[in-house]
């Protein structure tokens, strides 16, 4: 993982440990994590992924997956708002939020 995403992630994950705390984050499913490096093109295209960089994660990919929208994918309840917040704070970008699929899917850069 690049040195400012690997430091930027450190910072995302200390804050989510401060805010929920190890119960919360469990209940939650925040620490399902789901894959970060995976070199490949992306569905359905010729350009690589971000996860091919190592500049984008996925977490808890069995409740938010790449076709669950707003309306079935666990990220998109309410008590995930500090969650995203967190993220967000750092210049994170959630697919989910942004497009509404892929709601598992974090990334680093924006395109």
């Amino acid at each position: 993982m690049p040195k400012k995403v690997h430091d930027s992630l450190q910072r995302i994950l200390n804050r989510v440990l401060a805010h929920y705390g190890p119960e919360e984050i469990a209940r939650l499913r925040l620490d399902l994590w789901g894959g970060c490096l995976n070199v490949r093109a992306m569905r359905g295209g010729h350009r690589y992924s971000l996860h091919s960089w190592g500049i984008a994660v996925d977490y808890d990919p069995a409740r938010n997956g790449l076709t669950r929208g707003r309306d079935r994918a666990a990220f998109a309840h309410p008590e995930y708002e500090s969650w995203w917040r967190i993220w967000e704070d750092e210049g994170w970008l959630s697919l989910g939020r942004t497009s509404n699929f892929d709601w598992m899917h974090i990334q680093a850069a924006k395109l």
